[in-house]
């Protein structure tokens, strides 16, 4: 028999993908962690179409353990569990390959190892060159003749295929059949194999290479150094349990049929099923022709649509009550007029059909109620269409934002989303081979818009249908009509004052410049360069030795970042001259300068972007400029909000601001009875907690233990470490932990809800806010303790965070309802709090509906607090 047989390791095959997708995890839009499927296969895959092989077969492990575990009780105890999403990737993984046809090899009481070990020695026998694909070292042994080892390569590399010379010259062995000695003496801690103490790999190497097998190493210990001899009779006792253990068995009952391990020329017909149910949809073109042979599978049903009249779709769309909206336009800027409008509907036969008309041909679908507009970034659709007078009346079914229900984490382009639910490309490719995009220059071709909105209408019916009943819920009673009040925000703007923003500049660049002169005083360098990383680390660890224990980067570098200037803060002064140096620099280049390029000239406002797809708790952020991230706990911060002024001469900016709004959420998540009192009386919850931690009455607490308990209140749902706390109160590491132990004393209920929360996502892979909206967490069971630790900080602020957003999300659209007949409008949402322009004479009765609606937009165990002010600017109001 001719050939090349390959032999996988399926079980290192799947390790190797878990850790390799491990920082990027793959979640198609069904919620499934695809990671393992995906890499297993495309590696799997890649390596046929590369090599070639006649035939192949995956081994794994069997359930439960082997003679080995008999054997020796101790052998792979010390091991972690095994990941569950490495678990649950087995049965599906057997399904694909069977799908294929490529045979899965499992035998009872017996590792992958022994099972490939034994299919190797007899498939050389029959004449097949056999490579077995495994990274394990242990495979080594079984190196000889016809058989190889292949060594599936680093992040993508280039394979590493080991012959029996090659082996041997890597280790320094004359034969590879002594790599089981060479296993034997160095050990294995993974496995838990005892071996020779002391001698690592070289060492067995260079003995092995000498003495030959174990049992010649012994019959010879007189020949050994003193110290060779002491460690090899040391380990007599164990050392032929550990030769045992790490040979590889060579005659396993397998059902051996090279017949079907041979690459089939054809696959079964559910492999396009089950590659369009996990989303693999760039696999699919391995799906044709495997080791030279045609591989038979139905042919998928090409996207397809038809173009019609605009009068047909305009009449289908009024009788579906469906439609798609795409715009031909220039360019992504909400000032865009638009140069076409192109609709697509279903036909009355279910087929899509599009055209692109004139505003007057669409004018009765656009304003009709009762028509779901489907489309990409509605809100932007909504601004460039009023450009030329027309508007969306109706549901905006919004694409991306559906999507980021159902995963707020995954991509939501369109190019991505089309991809995996149609299987279809968003945007032509035309002969040639170039890709038009929807936004080309004028010169350039366009793309065939209407394929476009009928890849929209498609799109967007199969992700709605995607949305479970809380998804559902979210997106109709909140998100869509979200859309609709950030669009009216987002076009009135809010008014800026420019001169403020000047003069603010000219006295923050005057202490930029006297906060450098000051660091360079006080470092005694007058050349010294304050904005440079490399200069400061040397002066302040080099030269003034401010923390013995400090050591540079691969680079050569200090690290110089903010949370390291301030673990050494109190050590000299030239520290906090250095953080209020870069504190004023940034907000200078970072806020300032910038402002006046994103004020409109014509109306002399700021017309931010809000996102409502981007975070993933479910937070709105902004753009151009970004207004989330103004620093407002400085002082300096702060007076950024001056320039935010009323939008007529004599009106007002009111602010109305949650009060603790997550630190009540997690009272009514965790029902702590505490907090929830705390709360529902109206006392200083923090002093209720420092009283608490400290043993002492509250009208005790002093401000600095206040200080304490409401840094702890607010970290401990971050997960805050005692070396965070420590750090944040400048305390030491046993007081922040005696601190954070005292806390959950005296809250259990808190520590009962952290660990049911991380316990949930362990089960679940997400945790969801009080309104069903999910965050999935695919490191929760990470090996990696860093990642996996992430997760769970994760896992239990999501829901609180999440649910905070949802709240004033909630309280925007009740406040909006309400405001019907003012001329005020609601201008920002930044955090937990509104900002209003208002007209003079409007504040008492606008600040009683906003007070009133805000605080109860949800009702949960503990009331909902606002403060509500109104001055000549933001600031003011604040």
């Amino acid at each position: 028999m001719n050939g090349k047989l390959f032999l996988i390791d399926g079980h290192s095959l799947i390790f190797k993908m878990y850790y390799a997708f491990l920082n990027r995890p793959m979640v198609n839009s069904k919620g499934e962690d695809t990671s393992i499927l995906f890499g297993f296969l495309k590696y799997l895959l890649e390596m046929v179409q590369k090599e070639q092989p006649t035939h192949l077969a995956v081994a794994f492990d069997p359930p439960g353990g082997t003679f080995r575990n008999r054997m020796f009780p101790e052998y792979k105890a010390n091991r972690p569990p095994t990941p569950p999403l490495v678990i649950n990737a087995l049965e599906p993984l057997k399904e694909l390959l069977a799908n294929m046809n490529i045979p899965v090899l499992m035998v009872p009481d017996f590792e992958a190892d022994d099972v490939i070990g034994t299919v190797a020695l007899k498939g050389a026998a029959e004449g097949l060159d056999v490579f077995m694909v495994t990274p394990d070292k242990d495979y080594g042994q079984l190196v000889s003749g016809r058989i190889l080892q292949y060594r599936p390569g680093n992040a993508g590399g280039a394979p590493e295929i080991l012959d029996s010379e090659a082996l041997c010259k890597k280790w320094e062995i004359p034969d590879t059949r002594l790599v089981i000695d060479m296993l034997a003496i160095c050990g294995d801690t993974a496995d838990n194999v005892p071996g020779v103490r002391g001698v690592g790999p070289v060492g067995a190497a260079k003995i092995v290479s000498k003495f030959g097998t174990l049992e010649n190493i012994y019959a010879n210990l007189d020949s050994l150094t003193p110290s060779q001899r002491d460690k090899f009779v040391q380990a007599r006792d164990h050392i032929a349990l550990s030769k045992e253990l790490v040979t590889i068995k060579t005659d396993v009952p397998v059902n051996l049929d090279f017949e079907d391990m041979r690459l089939s020329p054809a696959w079964q017909g559910g492999i396009v099923d089950l590659f369009n149910h996990y989303e693999f949809n760039s696999l699919k073109k391995f799906i044709p022709g495997i080791a030279g042979g045609e591989v038979a599978a139905p042919e998928e049903q090409p996207f397809s649509f038809k173009e019609a009249s605009a009068r047909e779709v305009c009449r289908e769309a009024l009788r579906s009550g469906k439609c798609s909206i795409a715009l031909r336009v220039e360019d992504n800027d909400m000032r865009t007029r638009p140069a076409g409008l192109i609709l697509a509907s279903f036909s009355e036969s279910g087929n899509i059909i599009a055209a692109e008309g004139a505003l007057a041909d669409y004018s009765s679908v656009l304003s009709d109620q009762k028509v779901m507009k489907f489309g990409e970034d509605l809100k932007l659709k909504s601004h460039q269409l009023k450009n030329i007078g027309a508007g969306i009346a109706g549901p905006w079914m919004d694409i991306s934002l559906m999507h980021y229900l159902i995963d707020p984490e995954k991509d939501h382009s369109m190019d991505k989303l089309s991809e995996s639910y149609l299987h279809t490309p968003w945007n032509d490719i035309p002969e040639g081979g170039i890709s038009l995009s929807l936004f080309d220059d004028a010169d350039t071709p366009k793309a065939d818009y209407t394929r476009q909105a009928a890849i929209l209408l498609a799109l967007g019916e199969k992700i709605r249908s995607g949305l479970n009943e809380a998804q559902s819920r979210l997106f109709e009673t909140m998100e869509e009509p979200l859309i609709k009040i950030l669009a009216g925000m987002e076009e009135d703007g809010v008014r800026v004052d420019l001169r403020q923003i000047s003069d603010y500049s000219v006295s923050l660049r005057a202490e930029v410049t006297e906060r450098e002169a000051r660091v360079r005083e006080l470092a005694g360098e007058p050349s010294l360069n304050v904005s440079s990383p490399k200069q400061i680390g040397d002066l302040l660890f080099d030269r003034l030795k401010l923390d013995p224990k400090a050591k540079k980067s691969s680079k050569g570098q200090y690290s110089t970042d903010e949370t390291t200037l301030l673990e050494i803060a109190s050590r000299h002064p030239i520290v906090d001259e250095i953080l209020e140096f870069r504190a004023a620099k940034k907000l200078l280049s970072t806020y300032i300068e910038p402002f006046a390029g994103f004020v409109h000239p014509e109306d002399g406002r700021i017309h931010t972007t809000y996102n409502q797809a981007l975070t993933a708790t479910g937070r709105l952020s902004s753009s151009s400029p970004n207004l989330q991230n103004i620093p407002v706990r400085t002082e300096r911060g702060r007076e950024i909000r001056k320039a935010f002024v009323p939008g007529t001469p004599d009106g007002l900016i009111m602010a109305a601001d949650y009060s603790q709004i997550e630190l009540r959420v997690m009272a009514h998540l965790s029902q702590d009875r505490h907090l929830i009192e705390a709360f529902r009386e109206g006392t200083d919850v923090h002093a209720v907690t420092a009283a608490k931690i400290f043993g002492i009455p509250p009208e005790l607490v002093t401000p600095d233990q206040r200080r304490m308990a409401k840094t702890a209140n607010f970290g401990i749902m971050y997960g805050i470490s005692s070396f965070g706390l420590a750090q944040r109160l400048r305390i030491s590491r046993t007081e922040a932990k005696q601190l954070i132990d005292g806390y959950f004393g005296n809250f259990p209920a808190i520590r009962s809800f952290i660990d049911a929360s991380i316990a949930s996502a362990r089960e679940n892979g997400y945790v969801e806010t009080l309104l069903g909206r999910r965050r999935y967490l695919p490191d929760i069971n990470a090996h990696n303790a860093n990642l996996r630790a992430f997760a769970e900080r994760n896992a239990v602020n999501a829901p609180i965070q999440g649910s905070a957003a949802d709240i004033i999300k909630l309280a925007m659209i009740k406040v909006a309802s309400k405001m019907d007949g003012f001329r005020s409008r609601m201008v920002l949402q930044v955090h937990d709090e509104l900002v209003f322009d208002v007209v003079r004479g409007e504040e008492d009765a606008l600040k009683e509906i906003v007070v009133r609606e805000m605080e109860n937009a949800l009702n949960i165990s503990v009331p909902l607090t606002v403060e509500c002010k109104t001055g000549i600017n933001w600031l003011e109001a604040h």
